[in-house]
């Protein structure tokens, strides 16, 4: 990434070649950032080793195998194609993410998975014993309606909805910032947790 971000992908400022009326091609802006003259797609990029030579050159990064990443990601992402870009983008940082956008976004086959796994040592006063309370999460992303919902997007904004939902029913009593060990908040949240499917595996040795 720091490679990709020294060549100026990650430039938030407004491009002077993405401002005019005539749109250029992604590889023509890729040129413009690697700093070589002319388009033709039989020119000096026309492979990965172009490119790595390139990113090397221009010292955006010394190690051959970092340059080789690099390379191999602005390959993925269409950066070194001849389609033109979208008027949206202003800036490098507004190309990399739409191309982001479309070549990382999961198909209708693909989910994602969040895994959650917790172990916590409870050493006792007297110093008799200790208990190892282990707590999992495993949860995967759903389709509803034929539409896919994440399970980062579930496991993030399911309990911020019900941590606002207590709040405006009443339920935490206590103000101020609260951390999620006290009972008036983790008890109600499993258990509206658990009616939406969420499952803890808890054990303890």
């Amino acid at each position: 990434m720091g490679t990709l971000a020294r060549i100026g992908l990650f430039n938030s400022e407004p491009h002077p070649l993405l401002m005019d009326g005539k749109r250029p091609a992604f590889r023509t802006f890729l040129l413009e950032l690697l700093k070589i003259e002319g388009d033709d797609s039989d020119g000096p990029l026309k492979g990965e080793e172009n490119i790595v030579e390139r990113i090397l050159r221009l010292g955006h990064c010394k190690d051959k195998g970092t340059a080789v990443k690099a390379a191999k990601t602005i390959i993925f992402l269409g950066l070194n194609e001849q389609t033109e870009v979208p008027v949206s983008c202003q800036s490098a940082f507004d190309v990399s993410c739409l191309r982001m956008e479309e070549r990382l976004a999961y198909s209708s086959t693909e989910q994602d998975m969040v895994l959650l796994h917790h172990e916590v040592e409870v050493d006792f006063p007297d110093d008799q014993h200790t208990e190892k309370h282990i707590a999992t999460l495993l949860e995967f992303g759903r389709i509803n309606n034929g539409k896919t919902i994440t399970a980062m997007a579930l496991t993030v904004g399911i309990p911020v909805a019900i941590g606002a939902l207590l709040i405006l029913e009443n339920k935490i009593k206590t103000r101020g910032v609260l951390r999620p060990i006290e009972p008036e908040v983790y008890a109600p949240a499993l258990d509206i947790l658990q009616a939406y499917g969420f499952k803890l595996i808890e054990k303890t040795e």
